[in-house]
Order: C-alpha cells, then sequence, then structure tokens
C-alpha cells in the first residue's frame, strides 16, 4: 500500500487482497482515517475552526479532550466580542501619530469617548512645520443617537450630512462576532500576557477632516490591532489607514494619504458622558 498526500491523497491496493483479508481491510482504514487527519482532510474531534491561531499550535487543538479547558486567547476573544457587540460598552481611547501625504507630514494627537453607538472625538492636526502660520488645527466629531456633527478649526459646529452607522469612528463597530475577530498571537506586557487581535472597519480618523483643500477622499484598507487582557478588555493598539484624495481645484492632484496611530484604552466600562454640541 502506497498513501500520496497534497491537495489530497488517493490509496493504491491489490483488490484481491482486500477481498479476502479482513484484517488488512481494517487496518487500511485506520490508516487512511489518521492520515485525512494529519493532512488536513477531515477535521479533528473537538475542533473548532472559527477561532484559530495563526501558525502550528492550532494543531495541538485536536489532541485535546472535549473537557479540556479552553486556551486563555479563546476565552479573551469571546469575552471581548460579548462587551463590543452588545451596544453597551464605554471606554477612551488616547491616540498619537502621524497623517503622511505625497508631500506633507502632520502629527496628531488626540482623544475619543465611546458609550454605546455614541461617540465625541478631539484631535489637532500640527500644521506647525509644514504651513507657515498654521500652528495647531483642532477637529472635533461627534455621533449621538445616530446624528452626526463636525467641528473644524475656529469654525461652528455643523450637521455631517447623511450620517450612517458605517461613518462612525468607534474602533470596534464592526464586529458581531468571534469570527469577525482575528487572533496574532500572545505578547508579553510585563508580567502580563496579553492576547492581540485585529479588528476590521476601523476608521478611526477620515482623511475628509485633513485642513486644505483635499477633496474626493477615499479608504482603501485600514488595519487595526489591539492587546486585550483574558477579561476582554482593550488595552493598548495600533491603527493604519491606507487612502487617497485630490488637492487643488477642479480635477486636483492626487495624493496618497497614510494614517499611523497608537492607541491607549481607559475607563473600560465605566460611566462616559457624551452630549449633543
Amino acid at each position: 500500500m502506497r498513501l500520496r498526500t497534497g491537495s489530497g491523497f488517493r490509496c493504491y491496493r491489490p483488490a484481491a487482497m482486500i477481498r479476502h483479508n479482513p484484517v488488512f481491510l481494517h487496518a487500511l482504514v485506520v490508516a487512511v482515517l489518521l492520515a485525512a487527519v494529519a493532512t488536513g482532510c477531515m477535521p479533528p474531534p473537538g475542533s473548532n475552526s472559527s477561532i484559530a491561531p495563526p501558525s502550528a499550535s492550532s494543531s495541538s487543538a485536536g489532541a485535546a479532550s472535549p473537557s479540556a479547558t479552553p486556551k486563555a486567547f479563546v476565552t479573551a476573544i469571546a469575552a471581548f466580542v460579548d462587551r463590543v457587540a452588545s451596544g453597551k460598552l464605554s471606554y477612551r481611547v488616547a491616540f498619537k501619530g502621524i497623517m503622511r501625504a505625497s508631500a506633507d507630514t502632520l502629527p496628531i494627537r488626540g482623544r475619543m469617548d465611546v458609550s454605546g453607538a455614541d461617540f465625541a472625538s478631539s484631535f489637532t492636526y500640527d500644521a506647525t512645520g509644514e504651513f507657515v502660520g498654521r500652528g495647531k488645527i483642532p477637529v472635533q466629531v461627534r455621533a449621538v443617537r445616530g446624528n452626526g456633527y463636525i467641528k473644524r478649526d475656529s469654525a461652528a459646529w455643523r450637521p455631517a450630512k447623511a450620517y450612517a452607522k458605517s461613518q462612525s469612528f468607534i474602533p470596534f463597530k464592526a464586529v458581531r462576532r468571534a469570527a469577525d475577530v482575528r487572533f496574532l498571537g500572545d505578547v508579553k506586557v510585563g508580567k502580563a500576557t496579553l492576547h492581540k487581535v485585529g479588528v476590521p472597519g476601523a476608521v478611526l480618523i477620515h482623511p475628509n477632516t485633513i485642513p486644505g483643500l483635499l477633496q474626493k477622499e477615499k479608504i482603501d484598507l485600514t488595519e487595526l490591532e489591539v492587546l486585550i487582557d483574558d477579561a476582554g478588555r482593550p488595552r493598548s493598539g495600533t491603527w493604519r489607514l491606507w487612502g487617497q484624495g485630490r488637492v487643488g481645484p477642479g480635477i486636483g492632484q492626487l495624493q496618497r494619504i497614510v494614517y499611523e496611530l497608537d492607541l491607549s484604552f481607559a475607563r473600560v466600562g465605566k460611566k462616559v458622558s457624551i452630549k449633543r454640541p
């Protein structure tokens, strides 16, 4: 008998041997089943593919008995999803980093308060080194009870036209189930072990808040990676956005846009007050 593995496996065997030797047939069936498990053709009993580590650690899950204690990252992600999908989670996230365009780089610093579906974000673009006389340019964005508002620099608050939930700055708005979260590995921070997860669809700052003559802003890709503790509370993270826009009148010149922010979470689960401006 010869087994060949790859995209699948085929078994070549003398037909007469199988028909006349029941012991050989039983051994063959066992061997084929074991080969299928080893090559990924069949899931091992008790395995759960909805949350899987990215490397070889997943192979050990098949050896665990159904009564075995789940890995820490599995329970942490489940707790994290329960928190953010409840629609009631409140927290504060402080952030700092840069916005980089084709010709300019602007430091950014700010914070956002989140309470359920409501949020209040306040941050500044520091144009001191790029534009003479501009200095720091403040921007505020809020959403209260499904209505959006924005304030740039010294201008008055105005409604965000056609505001929709998809435009929310809330980091975890796209998380509804464990399958929405990617496990990226465990990270040692001091004496604690935290779990790094990837979260889709996060837009903490939209390029349409950039000061100047930017138009036709477009988001190409975002990346949010967060460290959570065993209780599913976010602790810190990083956020990146890749996009584009056009600068100047008419069609304008195409500019590539990149955001890179470091995040720090606080007041998780504590009351946060967000009011309409």
